[in-house]
């Protein structure tokens, strides 16, 4: 799954509609014409077609190349045209987003929130303090985190005890380097509850906040998020699980809008 929408380094237009491919670049514009036009006939990925049964007899070590990502058992598979009217909006949405910021930031102006180094005190504002004691223990006793030096203590935070959803007023203020801290607090409060439903609003926001192209440190979180969101879908009793379908729909935004394709059933089915 794709879309046209992402920043812009050099804006040059449209190519124009008499463009010659033959004919050399005479300027700079005809040159960068050239490059994107090669560019999408390109494949996203090439593999070389090498014969692998050649070196059987010269391999000394096994190589576990396992993701880590869990198939989906039957019946617990995204359907593939739900996912794709999920992935429609989604690219909707973060269209939306990007394209009518500056008028949605006079409309919503910013929330005070917690600074992006308070993970206990985002614990608290995103999940309520209910999750925020289970995993950071009941609040009279609280230990100090490995990034703050105070322990939070939730019945005296300026926040409600009750999970905050993802308002634009919050999401539009927040740059790529917060989007992704916020990221992978959430990814470990996941591997450490689980899932809840104010949990998915936030990492669906947080999604469609995230900016392509992805760096590297970005994009093993995505992988990390695919990962953890497939291990709890296989911890399901049953297909029709409250949570089968928001955990697919992470699994299918990672891995066929952020391209991870790899973290995928389709992917594991046709290995």
């Amino acid at each position: 799954m794709e879309d046209n929408f992402m920043k812009r380094a050099f804006d040059i237009g449209d190519e124009p509609k008499n463009f010659d491919l033959n004919a050399p670049p005479v300027t700079g514009f005809d040159y960068l014409y050239r490059v994107r036009i090669e560019s999408r006939n390109c494949p996203k990925v090439v593999v070389s077609d090498i014969d692998k049964t050649k070196f059987l007899n010269r391999q000394t070590i096994t190589i576990d190349d396992g993701n880590g990502f869990i198939s989906a058992r039957p019946g617990f598979e995204a359907d593939p045209e739900w996912r794709e009217e999920q992935l429609e909006l989604f690219i909707a949405n973060r269209i939306k987003m990007s394209e009518n910021r500056d008028y949605l930031k006079q409309k919503f102006p910013r929330k005070d929130v917690p600074r992006i180094n308070k993970k206990q005190e985002w614990c608290l504002y995103c999940l309520g303090v209910e999750k925020h004691d289970l995993v950071y223990g009941k609040a009279e006793k609280l230990e100090a985190s490995n990034d703050d030096n105070t322990a939070v203590n939730p019945k005296k935070a300026r926040f409600s005890d009750s999970p905050n959803p993802p308002l634009l007023s919050v999401m539009l203020y927040m740059n790529q380097s917060r989007v992704a801290k916020l990221l992978s607090y959430h990814i470990d409060w996941l591997e450490e509850i689980g899932f809840c439903h104010p949990q998915g609003e936030w990492l669906y926001a947080l999604l469609v906040a995230l900016e392509k192209p992805l760096d590297p440190d970005t994009c093993a979180l995505l992988r990390s998020l695919s990962r953890q969101c497939s291990k709890l879908r296989n911890e399901l009793s049953t297909s029709d699980h409250e949570f089968v379908r928001p955990l697919n729909l992470f699994l299918s935004i990672v891995a066929h809008y952020f391209d991870q394709k790899d973290m995928s059933d389709d992917f594991c089915s046709n290995k």
